[in-house]
């Protein structure tokens, strides 16, 4: 497509593969041709290879040190974005700039105003995001349960109020920290807004969505199942379904409040006015109530997708429908409680082995002061100071295994936690508390 980064081609240089999916997306929009690689080695290898025209750099790096690298990138002419969680601030700021960059943003970011920093640096204007997010679901014919793979419906099975789901469903030119492991330089395939869910999992998607400040549609495919989550500066405001239980009506009527005769004869009625809207007017649910219901099916929608590992995910940014409700559904809770509720003992075991350290993230997708932690929880999470294994943790934990471990995995996804070698208690990282 043409656009003002047309011809124009972008190195995404970051570890995490989910953000770097969801910038391709917005550089893409712009006709920007994207190549992306882990690792500040592989960076300078490909711009020895090729010098792009432009690259984003997610600071600190695992192998080579933020000054080094933004300083091979000048030397090259190439016009060089910096973004960080880690090293925030006016200082840092005027640091990465004294170095070379040509901006600097703090994480969380929004995606947009970061690739039109980068059509600033070669010389173009990016335009304002106007075209609306596509959402090619929610008029979609709905499936009805025998279309339905099984393992899917199960997702939703069980409803039976609004809510409720089944239980389980520093400077940049310091040495590099201790213990950090330099990694083979490689250079990877270009982060599409695209891609299999056995590469990214729904919930790392939600917390690139919240990092990235994106605004725009995501696409879940598996089989003939399609869900759509809408989200504005990473927050959901709009989900929908093509699995009819899984529609606003169907909710509507399982929960009591309202008959499918009512719902069908609005909807003859009046075909282009929201089913919610239409419900409020006629007075049979109040707006309190349609907003509960709402913001129920958004959750129920997106948990059903949070144990997937086949399909596919695709992201395009776009701005959300006028008509939205306020849904304030802050992402931080939605990823936290649907982990909580859908993550199963056998997959949690599976991606978070039992010998594997955790303690805490430099560079956290969020402040603790957003994570509504249970009182068990919070004692969980100080003792993850790097010193103990997954399996110690869940043995000093209040609470049974599974629930141990789908805590912890939401913090491992959440950036809040990170995977360390094992550390010694007498050389003990700082914790939480």
């Amino acid at each position: 497509m043409r656009g003002p980064l047309s011809g124009k081609r972008l190195l995404l240089v970051a570890e995490d593969r989910e953000l770097a999916a969801i910038v391709a997306g917005a550089a893409a929009r712009l006709g920007g041709e994207v190549a992306g690689v882990k690792s500040g080695r592989a960076a300078l290898a490909a711009v020895a290879e090729r010098a792009p025209d432009a690259a984003v750099l997610d600071l600190p790096l695992p192998d080579v040190r933020g000054n080094e690298l933004i300083d091979a990138l000048a030397r090259a002419g190439v016009a060089a974005i910096v973004v960080s969680g880690v090293h925030r601030g006016t200082r840092a700021a005027e640091e990465v700039r004294r170095l070379g960059a040509r901006d600097f943003f703090e994480k969380p970011f929004e995606v947009e105003s970061l690739v039109a920093a980068v059509a600033r640096a070669v010389g173009a204007e990016a335009p304002a995001l106007d075209a609306p997010a596509p959402d090619e679901v929610t008029g979609a014919r709905p499936l009805e349960r025998h279309e339905v793979p099984d393992a899917i419906a199960a997702s939703f099975a069980g409803e039976d109020a609004a809510g409720a789901t089944p239980a389980l469903l520093a400077g940049l030119a310091l040495p590099l920290p201790a213990g950090s492991s330099a990694r083979v330089p490689s250079l990877d395939a270009p982060p599409r807004p695209s891609g299999e869910l056995s590469e990214a999992s729904v919930p790392r998607l939600c917390v690139a969505l919240h990092v990235g400040q994106a605004t725009g549609g995501l696409t879940l495919e598996r089989g003939p199942v399609r869900k759509l989550l809408l989200v504005e500066r990473g927050v959901p405001v709009y989900a929908a379904s093509n699995v009819a239980a899984e529609r606003f009506g169907a909710i509507c009527v399982r929960l009591g409040d309202a008959t499918a005769e009512a719902i069908e004869t609005m909807a003859r009625a009046a075909p282009e006015e929201r089913l919610g809207a239409a419900l409020v007017s006629r007075g049979l649910v109040s707006a309190g109530r349609r907003l509960e219901i709402v913001q129920a099916q958004v959750r129920a929608i997106v948990w059903s997708t949070f144990e997937w590992r086949e399909g596919r995910y695709a992201f395009q940014p776009g701005r959300p429908p006028p008509d939205r409700l306020d849904l304030r559904l802050p992402m931080a809770d939605l990823v936290l409680e649907g982990m909580r509720r859908a993550a199963t003992l056998s997959r949690l075991r599976e991606e978070l082995p039992s010998h594997v350290h955790l303690a805490p993230s430099p560079d956290p997708a969020f402040e603790l002061y957003a994570l509504k932690l249970r009182r068990e929880e919070a004692k969980l999470l100080a003792l993850a100071d790097g010193t103990k294994s997954v399996a110690d943790l869940v043995r000093l934990s209040e609470v049974p295994e599974r629930d141990a471990l789908a805590f912890l995995q939401a913090c491992r996804v959440m950036r809040v936690l990170e995977e360390v070698a094992r550390v010694l208690a007498g050389t003990r990282r700082i914790g939480f508390m």
